[in-house]
């Protein structure tokens, strides 16, 4: 606890960006930016790869194609409605997304 007595009560703007300016670089800060990187960039596929599949599978249910639809419930082709609309609603939401993300 006598080591916290040594800490200044205040410190001014310029003497802070002196210290700053003069401090050592971390070693280590290079690495995480390549990390970080390495992870938009993933995210970024994994993002494109789902809106290609997204888009395939709308498309393939709002053909309408009768053998997709063969043998089911109607509960169940309104199901499939219901993800056809929130399937839209995420496209929707992913674009905001990426439009943000360019800003």
């Amino acid at each position: 606890m006598g080591e916290t007595n040594r800490l200044p009560k205040a410190i001014s703007h310029k003497k802070l960006s002196s210290l700053l300016n003069n401090a050592q670089k971390d070693r280590f800060s290079s690495i995480g930016d390549d990390t970080f990187e390495i992870e938009q960039q993933e995210f970024t596929e994994l993002l494109e790869n789902w809106e290609e599949s997204t888009k395939n599978i709308i498309n393939k249910v709002s053909s309408k194609d009768k053998t997709l639809l063969k043998n089911k419930s109607s509960n169940s082709i309104m199901a499939l409605g219901a993800m056809e609309v929130h399937l839209n609603m995420a496209l929707q939401a992913l674009k905001v997304f990426i439009n943000d993300k360019k800003e």
